[in-house]
């Protein structure tokens, strides 16, 4: 018989404002956590 296991994985959205309060997202770092992420799912 096989177990099945969940885990809850979240992930961050980072942004900053402008001069126009406008919100800016750092994709590259969101990119960064993602593949960091994927790196450590591989690993088991």
């Amino acid at each position: 018989m096989k177990h099945i296991f969940s885990e809850k994985i979240e992930l961050g959205a980072y942004y900053s404002y402008d001069e126009e309060q406008k919100k800016i997202y750092d994709f590259a770092g969101m990119k960064r956590d993602f593949q960091n992420l994927l790196e450590k799912l591989k690993k088991g």
